[in-house]
């Protein structure tokens, strides 16, 4: 169900109006923030706290990804927190779990980024070769995938579960300080949403 509902979401979410809806701290907002296993690149204290739901077969998600990695590297007071959604079938799992045990190396951001990079269709031995030629140490990764298969997995399943809290219906979507936009964001649009998160500050109690 939740594959069915990633492809439909997502083979609309280009014509979707982005049109941002204010949240407050509930506490679904603040175990979406608060998660410690989501991994997170950009400040240690940041002004602007950028939370991204992605799928690495997501079209969406691989044509705006180069917009936060330009502001990752423009912006020194943003962080931005990685949710892995894979919502799209088998390759998009087999990439998260990857993913969340290339955090274990810490090389989650680069190997995120390569993935994003690459063609559509992924399988394990492209995800493999990914690894490979973003300098990943392959024979660990492969370790730690299996050490930490379950942590990896109830780590993805958190996210999905903080996704359907949140009412999200596809990737890519965004909770940029207290605003939560559906659909891709490009460098123009992503910007525009950081400054207005940075005037209205973080999400505020109920």
């Amino acid at each position: 169900m939740a594959v069915l509902a990633g492809l439909a979401a997502t083979a609309i979410f280009q014509n979707l109006p982005r049109e941002a809806k204010k949240l407050t701290l509930t506490p679904v907002v603040r175990a979406v923030l608060e998660d410690a296993g989501s991994p997170r690149a950009g400040a240690a204290n940041p002004d602007v706290t950028i939370v991204v739901f992605t799928d690495y077969q997501c079209s969406v998600c691989k044509a705006t990804a180069p917009a936060l990695q330009q502001l990752l590297a423009s912006d020194k007071k943003v962080q931005v927190i990685f949710k892995d959604w894979p919502i799209l079938g088998e390759a998009s799992t087999i990439a998260a779990h990857a993913a969340l045990a290339a955090d274990r190396q810490g090389e989650y951001l680069a190997f995120h980024s390569a993935l994003m990079a690459a063609p559509m269709k992924l399988n394990a031995e492209h995800v493999r070769r990914i690894a490979v030629s973003t300098g990943l140490d392959v024979e660990q990764l492969t370790a730690d995938e299996a050490a930490h298969a379950a942590e990896i997995e109830a780590q993805l399943t958190r996210h999905n579960t903080q996704a359907f809290s949140l009412g999200l219906r596809g990737t890519p979507a965004y909770l940029v300080g207290p605003y939560l936009i559906e659909g891709g964001l490009n460098e123009a649009r992503l910007a525009q949403a950081v400054r207005r998160a940075r005037a209205a500050g973080p999400p505020a109690p109920p």
